[in-house]
């Protein structure tokens, strides 16, 4: 991490491409020194790293620059400041924020489509809606201003950022303001960057209990988001036989969940829990299923829960043995 940076960008209104790509920088260094200034008078001398402004690589406002900098892969919608910091800094932005090599190209992409293209679409005015709609040469014009309207989104990320400047009558200074919003989205990138690095161990550590089941359980002595790596695994036998999944309750105690055989369908269990469970609880469940710290099923018969790992486990154990 470098220990200072000096930035310099627009001064005036400010929008999410130049906040974001300022935010972005900012985690590369321990110290900042943003400038915010015109075009006449952009630093000729010193360490400085130039964006949204000065026709230089990160700038997306003059035509040969929109031309050069193309649009972003796999889309047409154009880089703005955003984009471009993101694309040439993302290794030493995500070096900072310690995350493992193995994972920086799929950070990159993730950030990449879930924040980055809609801030730069946004900034460009390009709507990938309404580009879409043009190839509907059969709708009305009517029908696709009508589809507009119902897909069109008024506070995204890009409004919360541009709130954040002064409003004519406030009299809060615009260069506190562009700082207040650059720690602001400084917040939402650590946090997204590192649910994307957890999501990924996530992944890792369900896939390693999948190799670990055995007798159509899985066992997971951490909870993590499970259902999306299981279901992914469609061609991997071990994943395809597993029909309960038992792991620590967020709430307390241990659950067992039925894994689904079709993940659009919340009904498709694999291997339902017995009938005769559906909506018990406590001593009735417990009555009824012979585990002795049974705490609920739920109504769908989806989950159940208990007081301990081992009542866990036998309960699925029990649930599997049942002819269904």
């Amino acid at each position: 991490m470098r220990e200072k940076l000096n930035l310099y960008t627009h001064d005036g209104i400010f929008h999410a491409d130049d906040v974001f790509a300022c935010a972005m920088l900012s985690l590369t260094a321990e110290e900042i020194n943003v400038v915010r200034g015109s075009d006449t008078e952009i630093p000729e001398e010193g360490d400085w790293i130039v964006f949204d402004i000065g026709g230089g690589e990160l700038d997306h406002h003059t035509p040969e620059n929109k031309e050069n900098n193309g649009t972003h892969p796999g889309t047409e919608i154009p880089y703005a400041a955003c984009g471009l910091v993101w694309k040439k800094y993302h290794e030493e932005i995500l070096e900072a924020m310690d995350c493992p090599k193995r994972y920086m190209d799929s950070v990159y992409q993730k950030l990449e489509t879930s924040l980055v293209l809609g801030i730069d679409a946004e900034d460009n005015a390009f709507n990938p809606t309404a580009k879409a709609m043009e190839a509907f040469v059969n709708v009305s014009d009517d029908l696709k201003k009508n589809a507009l309207n119902a897909s069109r989104t008024s506070f995204t990320v890009s409004q919360v950022i541009k709130d954040f400047n002064p409003t004519w009558n406030s009299g809060i200074d615009s260069y506190d303001a562009f700082m207040d919003a650059v720690s602001f989205a400084k917040d939402i990138l650590i946090n997204r960057i590192d649910s994307l690095i957890s999501s990924l161990d996530g992944r890792d550590y369900v896939l390693r209990c999948i190799d670990y089941s055995a007798d159509h359980i899985m066992i997971m002595d951490e909870f993590a988001p499970w259902e999306g790596v299981l279901y992914s695994q469609y061609r991997n036998p071990k994943a395809n036989d597993i029909w309960y999944v038992v792991s620590p309750a967020l709430r307390g105690g241990w659950n067992v969940q039925c894994a689904l055989s079709d993940s659009n369908d919340r009904t498709s269990y694999r291997h339902p829990l017995p009938a005769e469970w559906y909506g018990l609880r406590y001593e009735d469940l417990q009555k009824a299923s012979g585990i002795a710290t049974a705490v609920f099923c739920h109504a769908s018969g989806f989950l159940a829960g208990c007081e301990t790992e081992s009542d866990a486990i036998g309960m699925a154990e029990k649930a599997a043995r049942m002819k269904q």
